[in-house]
């Protein structure tokens, strides 16, 4: 049996509760089901990521609603963290959110609309985001960071490309993980970042399994940086195992599908 941690699992979108901006999503996910096996597949741990499908000035998303869903199966759910630099008090909600046992941090510049490498004086000098960063390399927590165009109401796609967490990777003392590995325009360049430094990974969710090497032919040089996330729901039909069963036909990989986002999330 092929066991799966899904890094990138919004269940509240599941649940349909989002905000009304947010609703139109909605129509693209149709028929979604939340099935944990598959063939000789099952997925044992969800890792629930808060961030609404739409640009939102929420400070954390829907992270109290995935609160609830893991506190009724924890077992099974694993909660990442999610602050907006933009709209928090990151300090008190941060403190909050680690006090209930998050196992990262997921930011999502292109829906709160800030650059990643905004704390720079350069670039703005955002304490606020600074004080993520540092929070994060003191409590030795993984930071999830969206990269990639949005089509969600509002999305500010200039914050998605990755060379901007360039400055991240030699700032801090981090481990980055890119979210959809740059989809579609910025591939090359999550890659590149991934291949050359030891604390990035690729986090492969919302990539057509299909297509994943098409896009990513030389994904099996650096599988032991490249991390499962099925972005569920993200399309109509989706089947949360099916959709496992269908990366890992292409990766052949129990560590894509499982081992290496857990060794990250066990130093926490």
């Amino acid at each position: 049996m092929i066991k799966v941690t899904d890094s990138h699992v919004h269940y509240h979108i599941f649940l349909r509760r989002i905000p009304q901006h947010c609703s139109s999503f909605l129509a693209n996910v149709e028929d979604t089901r939340f099935e944990l096996t598959y063939q000789d597949l099952e997925v044992e741990k969800a890792m629930l990521v808060p961030s609404h499908p739409c640009w939102s000035q929420d400070c954390s998303d829907g992270f109290d609603i995935n609160l609830e869903v893991s506190r009724k199966n924890p077992e099974l759910f694993l909660l990442w963290g999610e602050v907006n630099p933009v709209t928090c008090d990151v300090k008190k909600e941060l403190e909050r959110q680690y006090s209930l046992g998050i196992v990262g941090i997921k930011l999502h510049p292109v829906h709160h609309g800030f650059p990643p490498n905004g704390y720079r004086e350069e670039e703005g000098g955002d304490k606020n985001l600074e004080f993520i960063y540092q929070f994060a390399q003191d409590n030795r927590l993984p930071v999830l960071v969206h990269t990639g165009t949005s089509v969600g109401v509002k999305s500010r796609n200039k914050f998605g490309d990755p060379m901007l967490l360039d400055d991240v990777i030699k700032d801090f003392n981090l481990n980055l993980i890119l979210a959809h590995a740059g989809r579609p325009i910025w591939y090359e360049s999550a890659f590149f970042l991934a291949r050359n430094y030891p604390n990035v990974y690729l986090e492969i969710s919302s990539i057509p399994p299909k297509n994943l090497l098409k896009v990513l032919p030389r994904l099996p040089e650096i599988k032991e940086k490249v991390i499962y996330g099925s972005d569920f729901p993200a399309y109509r039909g989706q089947n949360l195992a099916k959709h496992a069963w269908e990366v890992f036909l292409q990766v052949k990989d129990q560590g894509v599908m499982s081992d290496n986002v857990m060794r990250l999330i066990a130093k926490v």
